[in-house]
């Protein structure tokens, strides 16, 4: 009988505070590869700095964060960038990705940044943007919102990381774009062997996570009771 796979993020006891604001307290959350979740709640509710504290960008006044085993309390700088280059992928609201590039190479420095030198890294660039359906272009300023939501879904995949994070990534599209890009997010988990947590405003797009929770008291209540 195999053991059990270590959970793509583990995070137990969180508490954090700005200034005399408790954000967190007590707040609990595992997600599996192959999981995923959906974390609801209004500007102001802590949804980006949650994911913040998950990068390592913030540090928690109490509790522990573990991306794919490694818990991040005590690392250091480099040893983070290591942990985020290698396990995890982030999808931004407006993709942030360098409008004077074109898919491939806004994908491929992903990579390189990283430390991936494999000769081969071009043909798995423009393997991973066909599957994800874009096009071709010398400039991703050229693409439209969910083509460049695609490439920075494609940059994000492009290191094979254990937990995919997306910021309100389908805030900046109309509706139809923001039905295809929630429809492919959501099937990566079972495709790309991952773990995706995404945090939004929109119910429509948290609908299709496998667990939808509300920030709310400090923690994450299941289903979305807190925002009707």
């Amino acid at each position: 009988m195999s053991a059990p796979s270590r959970p793509a993020l583990a995070i137990a006891a969180l508490r954090y505070t700005i200034g005399d604001r408790v954000l967190f307290d007590g707040l609990e959350l595992e997600l599996a590869v192959g999981e995923s979740a959906a974390i609801l709640g209004p500007s102001g509710s802590g949804k980006s700095t949650l994911l913040s504290l998950i990068l390592g960008m913030a540090r928690p006044d109490e509790g522990t964060i573990a991306i794919d085993g490694t818990d991040l309390a005590g690392l250091g700088t480099a040893a983070l960038a290591k942990v985020r280059a290698g396990s995890v992928g982030m999808v931004f609201q407006f993709g942030e990705l360098l409008p004077e590039l074109g898919p491939e190479d806004n994908v491929a420095l992903a990579a390189m940044l990283a430390g991936d030198d494999d000769p081969g890294l071009p043909d798995r660039v423009a393997e991973l943007l066909r599957r994800l359906g874009v096009p071709q272009s010398p400039r991703v300023e050229t693409l439209s919102g969910g083509e460049r939501q695609r490439v920075a879904v494609a940059r994000a995949l492009v290191n094979g990381p254990r937990l995919l994070l997306a910021d309100e990534p389908t805030g900046a599209l109309d509706e139809t774009n923001r039905d295809n890009v929630a429809d492919l997010l959501f099937a990566l988990p079972a495709e790309q062997d991952c773990a995706l947590l995404v945090v939004t405003h929109d119910r429509a797009v948290a609908a299709r996570a496998d667990r939808v929770y509300t920030i709310t008291g400090g923690g994450l209540r299941a289903g979305t009771e807190a925002q009707r």
